[in-house]
């Protein structure tokens, strides 16, 4: 509860066009939230998450789903033993970055670090190939797994 959260749905809040995501841990409401109110106003908005979030009935599961009902490009990854990613892009100049998985423990149990870096092209360029990279190296998530 020392304002993590807040400053990544203000990072998301902020996208005018694009959003590139890794996740590790991904079961926040209000970020998924905040995902999918950008897709409404036309964000193109791409995730990839470590493949243990569509496991079973879990809240990951539920919240990948609802990214893919609301059009978002939804991607798993399992070549690595976790992918443990945290990072957000938007529109190809803001990086998000640290410690806190997108989850309630993140934001109201654990010591965790966010980190934003507004307005560096140069970097978010680093991350976007990362992205990228990790991407290639998916599968899109469906609903019917």
């Amino acid at each position: 509860d020392e304002g993590g959260e807040e400053l990544i749905l203000k990072t998301i809040d902020s996208a005018r066009a694009e959003i590139r995501m890794l996740a590790y841990s991904f079961t926040s409401a209000p970020v998924v939230d905040a995902l999918v109110r950008a897709k409404k106003r036309g964000v193109d908005v791409a995730l990839v998450a470590d493949s243990s979030n569509a496991a079973g009935k879990s809240k990951g599961r539920a919240a990948l789903s609802t990214l893919v009902n609301a059009g978002c490009d939804v991607r798993v990854i399992s070549v690595y033993p976790i992918h443990h990613d945290k990072v957000i892009v938007v529109d190809q100049e803001t990086v998000e970055l640290g410690s806190f998985n997108y989850s309630a423990a993140a934001a109201h149990r654990n010591s965790e670090n966010v980190f934003v870096n507004w307005q560096n092209p140069e970097l978010a360029q680093a991350y976007l190939r990362h992205f990228d990279r990790n991407q290639r190296q998916s599968e899109v998530y469906r609903t019917d797994y």
